[in-house]
C-alpha cells in the first residue's frame, strides 16, 4: 500500500489525497537535501522544516496542516513497519487558529434542510387570520435564502447585502460582492433557484416592498414588519430573519447548529469535487490558507492527536 492508498483508506477524498501527496512531497524534498531517509526523521528536522516554511512566509494556520499531512505520513510508515514512532506527537504551533469545527452535514442533509421547509398553500386553513399573509410571504423568502446557503455557500451578510442588479438571471448566475475579508464572485444558479428566484423577484418581493420605509430599495431580500403591528408601521431595509430563521431550522433537523455550519459542510463537500483554487474562489476567500483550513473537517483521529502535543513556539 502507498501512501495514496493509506490515505484513501482513512476515508480522504481524491482532492484531499492530491493536496496532502503534494504537501508530502515538499516535505520528502527537505529530507533528501538534508540526506535524511523518511524513516530516520525526527522532531529535529519537522522542526527545521515548519520554520523554513515560516520563513517562506506561510501562516500558522497552514504550517498546522502542513503539520498534519506529516503526522499522517508517520503514521502510514508505522502501520508498514518502517519505524515505531510519530516525532510530530512533540510538536504544536502555538498561535495556529483553527478553523472552528462543526459536526458537517451531507450533501443529502442540506439538500433535505431546503425541502423540508414548507411554505404554507394560499389556501391553507390559517388563510383568514391576520398574521398568515406575512408569514406566507415570509417563508416564500427565506426558502430562496436557504437555498442560496446550500447551494453557494453564502454567509448572513452575504445574503443581506445582495442587490437586484446583482442577479443575471438569463445567464443563471449571481454576483456576490467583495468586502475587506472576501473577494468578489459570481457564481452559478441550478435551475430550479433560477425559476424561484424570478418568482421571488416579480412577486413576494413585490408585496414585502409595500412594508418597507424605503420603496426604492433595491435591497433584494426584505424583512416584514413584525406580526401584530399595524402596516403603516415600516420595516428598515436590514434583513433580521437570521434569528427566527435558524430557530424554525432546528426545530426542523436537529443536527442544525447555524448557517456557519451549513457553510462549512459545503466547503468540505466542494473540497472533495474540484480544485483548492476553485473552491477559493466559490467560497470568496481572500487566502488560500482560508480555503485550507476547511480541510480540517475531513480530519479525524489525528487531528485529535495533534491538538494534544507539547507548544512549539
Amino acid at each position: 500500500m502507498n501512501f495514496k492508498n493509506y490515505l484513501e483508506s482513512q476515508g480522504k477524498s481524491k482532492s484531499t489525497v492530491e493536496h496532502y501527496y503534494n504537501y508530502l512531497i515538499d516535505f520528502l524534498t527537505f529530507l533528501d537535501t538534508d540526506n535524511t531517509e523518511p524513516e530516520n526523521a525526527t522532531t529535529k528536522e519537522v522542526m527545521s522544516f515548519l520554520n523554513i516554511l515560516q520563513k517562506r512566509g506561510q501562516s500558522n494556520k497552514t504550517r498546522a496542516i502542513r503539520l498534519t499531512v506529516i503526522s499522517h505520513f508517520f503514521e502510514y510508515q508505522i502501520e508498514n513497519n518502517h519505524r515505531s514512532d510519530n516525532p510530530t506527537k512533540l510538536i504544536k504551533i502555538r498561535g495556529a487558529k483553527q478553523q472552528k469545527l462543526y459536526p458537517t452535514l451531507t450533501k443529502q442533509e442540506l439538500e433535505k434542510l431546503y425541502t423540508d421547509y414548507k411554505i404554507p398553500e394560499e389556501n391553507d386553513h390559517r388563510n383568514n387570520r391576520n398574521w398568515f399573509k406575512h408569514y406566507r410571504l415570509s417563508k416564500q423568502r427565506n426558502k430562496i435564502i436557504i437555498g442560496l446557503m446550500i447551494n453557494q455557500a453564502l454567509t448572513t451578510a452575504e445574503v443581506s447585502r445582495i442587490e437586484l442588479n446583482d442577479l443575471a438571471l438569463r445567464e443563471g448566475e449571481i454576483y456576490i460582492k467583495g468586502t475587506r475579508k472576501s473577494n468578489e464572485r459570481t457564481l452559478k444558479l441550478k435551475s430550479n433557484q433560477i425559476m424561484d428566484l424570478m418568482e421571488y423577484q416579480f412577486t413576494t418581493r413585490a408585496e414585502l416592498l409595500k412594508y418597507q420605509e424605503n420603496t426604492e430599495t433595491k435591497t433584494l431580500f426584505l424583512s416584514m414588519p413584525t406580526i401584530g403591528k399595524q402596516q403603516k408601521n415600516k420595516q428598515s431595509e436590514k434583513l433580521n430573519i437570521w434569528k427566527n430563521l435558524s430557530k424554525e431550522l432546528k426545530i426542523q433537523n436537529k443536527k442544525f447548529i447555524n448557517f456557519k455550519q451549513v457553510r462549512a459542510s459545503v466547503i468540505s463537500i466542494w473540497l472533495k469535487l474540484y480544485n483548492l483554487r476553485e473552491v477559493q474562489y466559490m467560497a470568496g476567500h481572500r487566502y488560500v490558507s482560508s480555503t485550507e483550513s476547511y480541510f480540517a473537517n475531513q480530519m479525524e483521529d489525528l487531528q485529535t492527536d495533534i491538538d494534544k502535543f507539547h507548544p512549539m513556539g
